[in-house]
């Protein structure tokens, strides 16, 4: 996945300013940012769910905001599971499967239950925990076996087994050449997951910065100097 060049305003307020990135298979890039620094934003035109001023998207060269097909490569996660809260989380996922198309729909939905660790469910979702919804989220995500996953603050209301099972996840899901683009507030997150980070604010994005060998130390100070330095 690239973007290039992507503006974006709500109102008068310009959110985005020229932001380009890639992300190509077997990577995982880490965007921080504040709150209200836009990256949710991003995440929604990167997902092809919101469309941007000016500046274009491409997955594996084609255009998600024209093709269904390229669009059916992504999943994406946001502050809300999207699940339907009356249903249980499997038929959830067995509604989804049916609207893909799926072979084995029922199947494969009882695996990424099963591969999540959510361990109820034919609970409805919305007597769920925050921490399982945002395992369900992930799990609709991941049902159509996307190449691509966007995910917003995914580690948000997960216990620490929760997180470290999405870090185990995400990095398979990397070494079988999915890209992921993460956002994230925290360094520590971001520091245990992906291979490059870089940090949104006023609506821009430098170049990103390799993590190997990154301590959370150096990461926050250098995050820290970032959002302190945009501020002046």
């Amino acid at each position: 996945m690239f973007a290039e060049d992507l503006w974006r305003s709500h109102g008068r307020q310009r959110v985005l300013r020229g932001v380009s990135l890639a992300a190509p298979p077997g990577t995982c890039l880490a965007i921080l940012g504040p709150n209200g620094s836009g990256k949710s934003t991003l995440l929604q035109i990167l997902g092809a769910a919101l469309r941007p001023g000016r500046g274009r998207v491409r997955i594996f060269g084609e255009d998600p905001f024209a093709s269904p097909a390229a669009r059916g490569r992504i999943g994406l996660v946001g502050h809300e599971p999207m699940l339907y809260g009356g249903l249980s989380v499997i038929e959830n996922l067995r509604l989804l499967a049916a609207l893909y198309g799926l072979r084995d729909g029922h199947g494969r939905a009882g695996r990424i239950c099963d591969l999540l660790g959510i361990d109820r469910p034919t609970i409805p979702v919305r007597r769920l925990s925050r921490g399982v919804q945002q395992r369900a989220a992930l799990a609709r995500a991941l049902l159509h076996s996307p190449a691509v996953l966007l995910l917003d603050e995914p580690f948000t209301g997960l216990d620490p087994r929760g997180a470290d099972d999405l870090r185990r996840i995400l990095r398979e899901f990397c070494r079988n050449d999915g890209a992921v683009i993460l956002t994230t507030h925290s360094p520590s997150e971001a520091i245990g997951v992906a291979d490059q980070a870089a940090v949104l604010v006023t609506g821009r994005l430098p170049p990103p910065r390799p993590l190997r060998g990154e301590t959370v130390e150096t990461l926050r100070a250098w995050y820290t100097g970032a959002a302190e330095g945009a501020g002046r």
